[in-house]
C-alpha cells in the first residue's frame, strides 16, 4: 500500500502522530510519499526506508490513498491534490474539533489497520467548478467548500449580479458573495448566516457577506443549477478565493460561472470518527438540559 501524506507542520501533535505512522509503515510494508519541504522540519525522513520524498503537487500520482494530518484545511488541500484521480482521503484531526476528519491521533494506527484490511466505507461529496473570466483570460478552479468573491484589500463594497440558470436572482451590494457546497455549509457560509446542510445533500448555497440590505438572505438551490456572477467594483478589482487556499484578483466586469463539479470528493470512513451531527453539536455548543421535559 502506498500512502501520500499531506501534513500541517504547525500542529503540535504532528511529530508524535507522524512517528506512529512511520512505525506502522515499517511493520506493514507500506510506502509513504512525503513532500520534500517536510525534511526541513524532520530531517530524519531523508534516510527512512519507508519514505519517498516527492514534489507536493505530485503526491497523488502514485498513491493508493492520501493521509491528511492536520485540520480541515489540510484535508481540503489533500482533496485538491487527489484531483481527477479522486483518491480516497483519510483525515486525522490534529487540531480542534474538525468536521471532515475521520479519526483522532490516538486511534490513527487502528484506522490504518482498517484501511489496509479494506474495512472502511467511502463517503462521496460533491464539488464545485468555477469558470472565471477576467482580463480576456479564462481560469477554472474546482473546490470542495466554496467559491468566494469579495472586495479584497479595499474597504468599499462591491456589486455582484447573480443569475441562476438564466434568471436574475439579485444584485447584491455587499462585502462579497459565497457559493458553497453542503460540505462548505459549516465553513464561511455558516459565518455569513447561511444554513447548515447535511453533507449528503445535493444542493448549492448562495450567501452574501455583510450585505448592504438586510433583506438579502442566503438561498439554497438544487445542485444542477448554473450560477452566473457579474462583478462590479468601484475600485477596479475584486478577489476570488477557492476553499480559502487559491486566491486571484479579477477586474471589475469579470464574470464567473459556478456549477457542480464533474468529480466527487471521496473521504475514508472507518467508523472510528464521530457522526456528523455529534460533531455539529459539539462544535456549535448545542447543549441541552438533561431534565428537559421532566417534572421539576
Amino acid at each position: 500500500m502506498i500512502l501520500g501524506v499531506v501534513l500541517n507542520l504547525e500542529k503540535p501533535q504532528l511529530q508524535a502522530a507522524l512517528q506512529g505512522v512511520l512505525e506502522w509503515s515499517a511493520s506493514n510494508g507500506a510506502e509513504l510519499l512525503i513532500p520534500h519541504r517536510v525534511v526541513e522540519r524532520f530531517p530524519e525522513l531523508e534516510n527512512t526506508p519507508e519514505v519517498t520524498l516527492v514534489v507536493e503537487d505530485e503526491i497523488a500520482d502514485q498513491a493508493d490513498y492520501l493521509l491528511a494530518m492536520g485540520g480541515d484545511g489540510t484535508i481540503l488541500a489533500a482533496l485538491r491534490y487527489a484531483g481527477s484521480r479522486q483518491l480516497p482521503v483519510l483525515g486525522v484531526n490534529l487540531g480542534g474539533l474538525g468536521f471532515l476528519a475521520d479519526t483522532s491521533p490516538d486511534r490513527l494506527t487502528e484506522a490504518l489497520d482498517l484501511l489496509k484490511e479494506g474495512s472502511f466505507k467511502i463517503e462521496e461529496r460533491m464539488t464545485l467548478e468555477a469558470e472565471i473570466h477576467s482580463s480576456g483570460e479564462v481560469r477554472t478552479i474546482v473546490v470542495s467548500n466554496d467559491v468566494v468573491i469579495d472586495r479584497g484589500e479595499y474597504s468599499r463594497v462591491i456589486d455582484i449580479i447573480a443569475r441562476v440558470s438564466g434568471q436574475l436572482l439579485k444584485r447584491y451590494t455587499a462585502d462579497g458573495l459565497i457559493v458553497s457546497t453542503p460540505t462548505g455549509s459549516t465553513a464561511y457560509a455558516l459565518a455569513a448566516g447561511g444554513p447548515i446542510l447535511d453533507p449528503a445533500t445535493e444542493a448549492l448555497i448562495v450567501a452574501p457577506i455583510c450585505a448592504h440590505i438586510l433583506a438579502s438572505r442566503p438561498v439554497v438551490l438544487p445542485a444542477d443549477r448554473e450560477i452566473h456572477l457579474s462583478v462590479i467594483s468601484r475600485h477596479g478589482t475584486a478577489q476570488v478565493t477557492g476553499d480559502g487556499q487559491e486566491r486571484m484578483l479579477v477586474e471589475s466586469g469579470a464574470t464567473l460561472v459556478v456549477r457542480r463539479g464533474n468529480r466527487m470528493n471521496r473521504l475514508v470512513r472507518t467508523g472510528l470518527g464521530l457522526p456528523f451531527f455529534e460533531v455539529l453539536r459539539s462544535k456549535l455548543q448545542w447543549g441541552f438540559r438533561e431534565n428537559a421535559g421532566q417534572n421539576e
